[in-house]
């Protein structure tokens, strides 16, 4: 680490991956517990020696050796992290002042520190250790085993549906005459694509999440899944009025739940796209055949949307449609490969999340070789709209926004609305007028929230709940603390723990002298 790599990164503030802390003479267990938290996550940076505020205040020159020793002790004791993992701190002179820099990998498995597991979420550590919904989504994402390859017990060929066979078989006969799939039956099929396998010793047809999710009768898939849920939603408004809860409340004006298999989806869905967003043709160069931009576009994000979700969460997939802009929302499965937060279409990674979801919609031509969605999207979005927008947010939920139209207000008010609109007062979707990523804990089954913003106080006050929440913490351990030893352990100066007692005053009231007295909870 560079002197000038370690200022950028106190500069950039703190996010899903980077943490400050101050430790002057002592290392704090919120270190540890957010070293944990990046093991589990996606990996990151902790700064020692820098606040809260990104300001570089350094680390007792003295005792820098130590500090870095007592953090590689710590990793290497079994007592504290399980299993444990392997790091370096690195001692560094920047501006002058003695820090340590800490480069967290994305650990292999999953990690608790002092019986506890710890994730990310936006930038604050979550102890997830019970709260059984939270705990289950960590070890999913660290299962080597990718979902759709898991075994569905019980699961036989009269839970499919011999329709979508047929239909996919329909499809091939037009576009691909001579596909193996015209002479195979159903088993066959599932076989060819690995989407079954057969025990040696029984021959038993033993089938995969994978092939419920592609052909699985829509009971079968409520019974095995019974939180799969896909919603296209149509809003006849920009998303900017949309952000607007005074002249637009909760609301939208059609709407369609599918609990169907992954092929009708996909065949609604681009029903959906032809119902509500505008069609628009062009002559490719050197030809006399038009080509439907709208189709060439939208199916690639559509595709996207259906083979690259994680559907091990069980939370729903969202699909959007705006007077000016498309928004898709699906759980994602976090991975090295790609980085979280703001990306660009180029920085995503050619990385297949299911890859036996992706090769059956490849046998039907739904999507092409590895990378072709980016470059399709580079290449027909802007002759779709020439001032075409994208915009990309990675993380637990993965967010693809792309503005297909320019509305001015002129054009706005005078679209006729439907007179039929239904309301959506109990959810109370939040919204926001830009681009970030939400900091989610849960999915409600009614969660239509596509907002991308987080409110510009947000990150304050996840860092001062969850100092809250310390203090309290350690009050309760130890009723005699002093402020100074909590700002000590928390890696915050004393004035900021001041702040924090005097907002808890409902809360902690200090019996006593300030020195030789002591704490006491009042709830």
């Amino acid at each position: 680490m560079r002197e000038d790599q370690f200022i950028k990164l106190s500069q950039a503030g703190e996010n899903v991956q980077i943490e400050y802390k101050t430790c002057y003479e002592q290392i704090s267990d919120s270190l540890y517990e957010t070293v944990c938290s990046f093991l589990n996550h996606s990996g990151g940076h902790i700064l020692v020696g820098v606040k809260d505020n990104g300001e570089i205040a350094g680390v007792n020159p003295d005792k820098a050796t130590t500090l870095q020793g007592n953090i590689i002790t710590a990793i290497k004791n079994p007592d504290l992290f399980l299993p444990c993992p392997y790091f370096t701190p690195q001692i560094l002179t920047v501006e002058g002042k003695v820090v340590l820099y800490l480069d967290i990998p994305c650990g292999q498995y999953v990690y608790r520190y002092k019986g506890k597991y710890w994730d990310r979420n936006g930038d604050a550590d979550i102890d997830v250790t019970d709260q059984p919904e939270l705990l289950l989504s960590l070890f999913e994402r660290k299962n080597p085993h990718l979902f759709e390859e898991r075994i569905v017990e019980e699961l036989t060929l009269e839970d499919l549906d011999s329709d979508t066979f047929q239909y996919c078989r329909n499809i091939l006969a037009v576009i691909k005459p001579n596909h193996p799939w015209l002479q195979l039956t159903d088993e066959d099929i599932l076989l060819h694509t690995r989407l079954a396998k057969k025990e040696r010793e029984t021959g038993k047809l033993k089938l995969k999440y994978a092939a419920l999710i592609l052909f699985g009768k829509e009971e079968a898939i409520e019974e095995y899944m019974p939180r799969y849920r896909f919603e296209a939603l149509f809003h006849m408004c920009t998303y900017e009025e949309y952000n607007d809860i005074k002249r637009f409340p909760s609301r939208y004006d059609d709407r369609i739940t599918m609990r169907c298999n992954l092929i009708k989806v996909y065949d609604r869905l681009t029903q959906f796209t032809e119902r509500y967003l505008p069609n628009k043709f062009y002559l490719p160069e050197g030809t006399t055949q038009r080509e439907d931009l709208r189709w060439d576009l939208f199916r690639e994000i559509v595709a996207n949307l259906c083979v690259h979700s994680d559907f091990s969460t069980g939370y729903a997939c969202f699909y959007h449609v705006f007077k000016d802009r498309v928004i898709t929302k699906n759980p994602t499965r976090l991975l090295p490969e790609i980085p979280e937060g703001e990306l660009t279409l180029q920085e995503l990674s050619n990385y297949t999340k299911n890859p036996l979801l992706v090769r059956v919609f490849h046998e039907l031509s739904w999507v092409e070789d590895m990378g072709s969605g980016t470059r399709n999207i580079l290449r027909y979005a802007p002759l779709y709209y020439p001032d075409y927008k994208v915009e990309i947010v990675n993380g637990s939920q993965f967010i693809f926004s792309i503005t297909y139209m320019e509305m001015s207000q002129e054009t706005v008010e005078n679209v006729p609305r439907n007179e039929k609109m239904s309301q959506e007062t109990a959810e109370n979707v939040p919204r926001n007028g830009q681009m970030s990523q939400e900091t989610i804990s849960t999915n409600d089954e009614d969660d239509l929230n596509i907002s991308l913003e987080k409110p510009t106080d947000k990150k304050e006050n996840s860092k001062k709940n969850k100092r809250h929440q310390a203090i309290v913490s350690l009050i309760r351990k130890n009723s005699r603390i002093t402020m100074e030893e909590m700002a000590d352990k928390l890696g915050v100066n004393a004035r900021t723990i001041h702040r924090d007692i005097e907002e808890l005053k409902h809360v902690v009231e200090h019996i006593g002298p300030t020195k030789a007295g002591y704490w006491k909870l009042l709830k």
